[in-house]
């Protein structure tokens, strides 16, 4: 028997029984979309976190600090009494001889009361270098950034977010005015671009950024550890090599790194993957229950099926039809069962998972992409053709073990 014509007879086998198989084929229809819409959101956690750093700089981020005043061992807290804090020259020693960085900034960051005209606001004023722009992928919109001049000098000069531009200056250009943050007066220079509120850019809209060696003989004085570096690496493969570099340098310049803590983006990345593969494969094996549940139904209907049509498995050996013949035939209609409810099944899962991506998406006002695995909808076509393989050999191997005088004596 030829393998289109068994399918052939597969297909008027459950035509004539329409709502017979749709009904067997209801537990493969869930459990594959099930699976397919769970991998596809999952996936999406992992899109969202790499959009989301590159809203901030990019997955090369790298960020070192010195180690808190505290640290822990052994389930008890002891005090940091290292000397070493994190230099303004540190950030010129490591251009210079960390060749992995694309670019580095020093970056302090204080809450002040700011004012312009009788309008105040408790906001974020961040002290920068000129790297800030590159390193954090926020560009000037109006006006210009902070130059090397403006450090040199320690020039009182800001750069507001585009939400201090509407709120503090109304519909006025604020080029070349003054806001008071804290006692101190700032002339603006600069704009910088709308970033939005998302959730790792939340609030950048409403900072002030004013030169870092401003920020130091204004508002810090002589306290020491107070700002910390953010680098870039050259690439996203480079970023092991380039905290490696960064390690070597702090070294250098402070006789050890483990005055340090080093944090990359890379990390976070990994973790959110880790996690999303665990959260899938765990909603995934809860929702292979229904597959194997439908495997059962199919097996079921396709033993109804042996039933009902054992006169006609007689009649088709009696003319010669031989067991591999009606093997194929009854093995050909649970595998087309089950493949029909697999498609339905990936369809009907791949719009769950962008209904469910545009419901996260508005919870969680980020724009989270339920991204549709073409391998996750592949693995699940292979599955419901196993799963109709599987539980249809049975059936297939009873109808083909009967003999023709059997067959034909039943009623």
């Amino acid at each position: 028997m030829q393998i289109t014509q068994g399918v052939s007879v597969g297909l008027s086998a459950l035509q004539r029984n329409k709502l017979r198989s749709v009904l067997t084929t209801l537990g493969i229809i869930i459990g594959i979309a099930a699976v397919v819409a769970v991998v596809s959101v999952g996936g999406g956690a992992e899109h969202l976190m790499l959009a989301e750093l590159e809203r901030i700089g990019g997955a090369g981020l790298i960020v070192c600090f010195r180690k808190g005043e505290f640290r822990r061992e052994d389930g008890s807290y002891y005090e940091n009494k290292h000397p070493e804090y994190i230099e303004y020259e540190d950030l010129d020693f490591l251009l210079e001889n960390c060749p992995s960085l694309k670019a580095a900034t020093a970056l302090g960051e204080m809450t002040f009361t700011v004012s312009h005209k009788r309008v105040n606001q408790s906001l974020q004023v961040v002290g920068v270098t000129p790297f800030y722009e590159e390193v954090n992928n926020w560009y000037i919109q109006a006006g210009r950034f902070i130059s090397e001049s403006d450090m040199e000098r320690r020039e009182p000069v800001c750069v507001i977010g585009s939400e201090i531009q509407k709120d503090l200056f109304e519909r006025e250009d604020p080029i070349g005015l003054e806001l008071r943050v804290g006692e101190e007066r700032f002339t603006v220079i600069g704009v910088m671009e709308e970033k939005g509120n998302s959730m790792a850019s939340e609030g950048w809209d409403n900072r002030v950024i004013i030169p870092l060696t401003t920020m130091e003989i204004r508002f810090i004085g002589q306290r020491k550890g107070w700002f910390y570096l953010w680098a870039q690496a050259e690439s996203y493969e480079k970023v092991e090599q380039a905290v490696a570099e960064i390690k070597v340098a702090m070294r250098q310049q402070h006789g050890d790194e483990k005055y340090f803590e080093f944090f990359t983006a890379k990390e976070i990345i990994k973790q959110v993957g880790n996690v999303s593969r665990i959260v899938q494969i765990l909603l995934g094996g809860v929702a292979s229950v229904a597959l194997f549940v439908g495997g059962i139904g199919i097996m079921n209907i396709m033993l109804v099926s042996v039933t009902e049509r054992t006169r006609e498995i007689g009649l088709r050996k009696a003319l010669g039809a031989k067991r591999r013949d009606i093997l194929i035939q009854f093995l050909i209609e649970a595998i087309v069962l089950s493949i029909c409810g697999g498609l339905i099944g990936i369809l009907i899962g791949s719009s769950l998972a962008s209904v469910s991506g545009l419901i996260i998406s508005k919870l969680m006002k980020a724009s989270w992409p339920a991204v549709v695995s073409v391998q996750a909808a592949l693995i699940a076509f292979s599955v419901s053709a196993l799963i109709g393989i599987f539980f249809g050999l049975y059936p297939a191997n009873k109808a083909a073990g009967l003999t023709p005088t059997e067959a034909l004596r039943h009623d």
